[in-house]
């Protein structure tokens, strides 16, 4: 079937906030907790709900940690989140084949919104999917399924693109099929592991992939 629906996932497949993510997270451990995390620290359960990577660390001060790193994070996403080379140009190129983009992240749906609009990807992205849409992260196939529904897509007829074995898993379940993305994963062998149906080492690779399938 004719690819219809393209879902990304935020962070590390549109937007390279890498360091941003780590900054933020080191940032609301010392502000709240008065501790210094190294960076491989700050990336243990990478991928995984805020919530639920602070409740592991610090249960008690999960609420206080969050606002934290969000009042950090919003200040400095301007600065420090970039959009990758090429994501501009696929999307387009998207939507010149007549597909319409969406995403689905496991970040609060206003702050994938705000992000959307702050680095210049909304005249392309349709909707974002986010943590107040589904009780469920990724990899549970809520969230990718709720994209589906108010793009009026079968599963059939739509990919879904991420940087981590849990987009794998939530396309899966959700009977989409998968494209890894290599260009700003974090680590590519458990990524290419969880057996995406596609792999794609560029952004314009997807735009191929797409064009294929």
């Amino acid at each position: 079937m004719t690819v219809r629906a393209v879902l990304f996932d935020l962070d590390g497949t549109l937007i390279d906030s890498h360091a941003l993510i780590v900054a933020s997270f080191q940032h609301a451990c010392r502000e709240v907790l008065g501790r210094e995390i190294t960076e491989q620290e700050a990336r243990v359960r990478w991928g995984e709900p805020l919530a639920i990577r602070f409740a592991a660390l610090a249960p008690d001060d999960t609420g206080p940690l969050l606002r934290a790193y969000t009042a950090f994070y919003d200040e400095h996403e301007p600065r420090m989140a970039s959009v990758f080379p090429g994501v501009a140009a696929m999307l387009a190129g998207l939507a010149a084949r007549g597909c319409v983009s969406a995403v689905v992240t496991s970040k609060r749906a206003r702050a994938a919104s705000q992000a959307i609009q702050v680095l210049g990807l909304a005249p392309w992205i349709v909707t974002a999917v986010g943590a107040e849409d589904a009780p469920r992260p990724k990899p549970a196939p809520d969230r990718v399924r709720v994209a589906l529904q108010r793009l009026d897509t079968a599963p059939a007829a739509a990919v879904m693109i991420g940087d981590a074995p849990l987009d794998i898993a939530a396309a899966r379940a959700a009977g989409v099929r998968s494209v890894a993305a290599l260009w700003g994963v974090q680590d590519r062998g458990a990524l290419l592991a969880s057996r995406p149906d596609y792999a794609a080492p560029s952004p314009a690779d997807v735009v191929d992939i797409v064009a294929s399938g």
